[in-house]
């Protein structure tokens, strides 16, 4: 067989123009790949929840604007639920206005949000989830006090492994020492 006898692949038999919208091409197809996993990476999740809301009120001439609660007023609302009521049903609270004193177990503050595990019955155990979007000054066994709105359950892993739900409440007000 001589040279020009040898069977030419398809990639030998295409001319240089056409070679070149067909790099150009793959170039496109790998960039758009790209872009569609960098911005599935950047993207939240749709299953990923948030607690901030957003507060935008908008009123018209006609419309006088609602004055902004006070904080005696929101504590004054912030009714007790025992804790085995709290802790059978949380999901059935969610909601709802509360206020509880207890001793805090374990405090941590990340990025200007307080979580919060406190004892506020008394049996071992009787324990609730805090969550506070701000610093406060209590730490590992100071007493408090937090009004705030039940937000069902809260589920963790313990470092020994162990799934464990406690009741959550997200807290508007903690008084320290109280």
């Amino acid at each position: 067989m001589t040279d020009n006898e040898v069977p030419k692949g398809w990639w030998a038999r295409q001319s240089s123009g056409t070679k070149g919208v067909l790099g150009v091409a793959g170039v496109c197809c790998i960039g758009i790949i790209l872009i569609v996993i960098i911005g599935g990476i950047l993207t939240p999740d749709t299953g990923t929840s948030s607690n901030s809301t957003s507060n935008t009120t908008t009123s018209s001439p006609s419309t006088p604007a609602v004055a902004a609660e006070s904080e005696s007023d929101y504590k004054a609302s912030c009714k007790v639920i025992s804790f085995k009521e709290l802790e059978k049903n949380p999901d059935g609270h969610s909601g709802e206005r509360v206020k509880y004193t207890g001793e805090v177990v374990q405090i941590m503050e990340n990025y200007g949000i307080s979580s919060i595990r406190m004892d506020v019955g008394s049996n071992f155990g009787d324990t609730i989830y805090v969550s506070y979007p701000g610093t406060t000054s209590a730490v590992e066994g100071s007493t408090i006090t937090i009004y705030g709105v039940v937000d069902g359950s809260y589920t963790y892993t313990s470092q020994a492994g162990w799934e464990i739900s406690l009741p959550k409440i997200s807290a508007k007000y903690i008084v320290v020492g109280g």
